[in-house]
């Protein structure tokens, strides 16, 4: 008898329908983590702006104990454009007119060893996040005249003419939207007629409110709203945070403070 011994070789592969649980199975998950993995990315490049901020504001109570006094308003770069380079340059006389509040921290005495950067500001630019370092709004300073940053002097020269000036400050990070909330901060504490005064309605064409806006994560991690740090006797001033006046109850002052 012979005996016939076939050798059947069985051939392994997916079939198009396994490939496709599979790649679906993996795009559940990306849909999953990649979200998750952006809000995180978010949450800690706002856990990096409020400890930056920290940073600068312990500078500037340090700065305060040796000047009786706190730093310019902080480095706009719209001074380049109204003022030209010289607005950059510690040599020239027009810089000590400027806002280079950032800048005093770091030279000629080191407060701090270099600026800060922003991690939600991508580029230095004319407007919303236009500033080298985290910006500050100064109660102890303002342009010494209107000539000085036309483009976006607020009317600081005539609010701090009018009340007087506070050793207050704010700093402000521009938070997850990389816009700063559009209202008058040259002036801090108080708040010009600049844009049309203060409001929580978002002003056109920049999607932004019109006074200090909080940056609130349960209102979505993207949501509008600034990060800030007061200091200093900021309470004593007026100007709107979060819709609610802030300060004096009324408007002694008449116009233009609001």
């Amino acid at each position: 008898m012979n005996i016939i011994i076939i050798n059947i070789r069985r051939k392994w592969g997916f079939t198009l329908i396994e490939l496709l649980i599979v790649v679906a199975i993996i795009a559940i998950l990306a849909a999953i983590a990649v979200p998750n993995f952006l809000e995180a990315q978010v949450r800690a490049k706002v856990s990096r702006t409020q400890n930056d901020l920290r940073t600068q504001a312990t500078a500037l109570e340090c700065y305060f104990v040796d000047w009786n006094s706190y730093t310019r308003d902080s480095d706009s770069s719209l001074d380049l454009v109204d003022v030209g380079p010289e607005a950059a340059n510690p040599n020239a006389e027009v810089y000590y007119r400027c806002a280079n509040g950032a800048r005093q921290l770091t030279t000629p005495i080191a407060y701090m060893g270099a600026l800060l950067t922003d991690p939600f500001v991508t580029e230095i630019a004319l407007e919303g996040a236009g500033a080298q370092g985290y910006r500050i709004g100064s109660g102890s300073w303002s342009y010494p005249d209107a000539s000085i940053n036309p483009g976006d002097n607020q009317d600081s020269t005539g609010v701090f003419e009018k009340v007087g000036r506070r050793h207050s400050y704010v700093l402000i990070g521009v938070g997850p939207d990389g816009s700063r909330a559009r209202m008058g901060y040259k002036n801090f504490p108080f708040m010009s007629m600049y844009e049309g005064g203060a409001s929580t309605d978002l002003r056109p064409g920049k999607n932004q409110p019109l006074c200090y806006t909080d940056y609130d994560p349960t209102n979505g991690t993207a949501s509008l709203g600034d990060v800030y740090r007061f200091g200093g006797s900021w309470r004593n001033g007026r100007f709107m945070l979060n819709g609610d006046t802030m300060g004096a109850d009324d408007n002694p002052w008449g116009s233009p403070v609001w």
